[in-house]
């Protein structure tokens, strides 16, 4: 369930953007008689978030039995909201905002309602996450008719993405050249450190931005003229071109780095 949640949060946050690049010829042409232009696409996702968000409502007032999934007219809800004719602005809108309050109702969604058994229109039995699921296959589905060129599916994770503090510290230990510091994961701009300074540190202002999260130890970190003591799971923030450096720190100091 919970990455059905992060997929949509995404989607919310970066489609409407997206859309309202379009021009108003790309957005109502339709490819070939009888098919949904860009425009009545976003319209159909409307009426699927519409009715997908009464399913998920409804179907925690359940108490016994399963929840009974009707169909709906697809494509005569497209034509009876003229979805065509309307501003693109309006049913992007709208399709942000149901998806919105999706996202809301999933979050608050009681555990035992996750399995709730469900029989699809086509007579077939599932859970309610089936269902959840199948929204958002749904929804990927037609924006991928959207943006045919390009690549809306979900960020894949990095190889490394769960690294323990015990692998760092061994993967830095087996460092060539004996230096303080070892890239462990990096996604675009966004690259991760583990840092261990040997009494003292010397390093320099950076390019990028940068976020310390201090794992262990204690002392104090300078940061463009001002002093603050620090100790574990204190984060710091460093802007890029910024004189920093972890001053009198102990001996077991160690912390991750996190430029972007």
């Amino acid at each position: 369930m919970q990455n059905v949640i992060i997929r949509l949060q995404q989607l919310v946050s970066t489609m409407p953007e997206r859309l309202q690049l379009f021009s108003a010829e790309e957005m109502t042409h339709r490819p070939a008689p009888g098919k949904w232009s860009k425009r009545e696409i976003i319209g159909h996702l409307c009426d699927s978030a519409l009715h997908n968000w009464q399913r998920f409502t409804y179907i925690q007032r359940r108490q016994e039995g399963p929840f009974i999934i009707a169909t709906y007219p697809q494509d005569e809800l497209v034509r009876l909201n003229n979805y065509q004719q309307l501003p693109t602005g309006q049913i992007v809108n709208l399709w942000a905002s149901l998806n919105t309050q999706i996202v809301g109702v999933l979050k608050n969604m009681p555990a035992e309602k996750i399995s709730h058994p469900i029989v699809l229109p086509n007579g077939e039995k599932e859970k309610f996450l089936y269902l959840v699921q199948d929204y958002l296959d749904h929804l990927e589905h037609h924006l991928r008719q959207v943006f045919p060129d390009e690549n809306i599916a979900p960020p894949a994770l990095p190889h490394h993405w769960h690294i323990p503090t015990e692998a760092a510290m061994e993967a830095l230990s087996k460092h060539p050249g004996g230096k303080p510091f070892i890239t462990l994961l990096e996604k675009g701009k966004m690259y991760v450190e583990i840092y261990q300074p040997n009494k003292v540190d010397l390093q320099k202002p950076h390019d990028q931005d940068e976020i310390y999260v201090v794992i262990n130890g204690s002392g104090t970190f300078y940061n463009n003229g001002e002093r603050r003591t620090f100790q574990p799971g204190d984060l710091l923030f460093v802007p890029a071109g910024i004189e920093h450096r972890f001053e009198d720190f102990s001996e077991d100091f160690k912390t991750w780095i996190i430029f972007y």
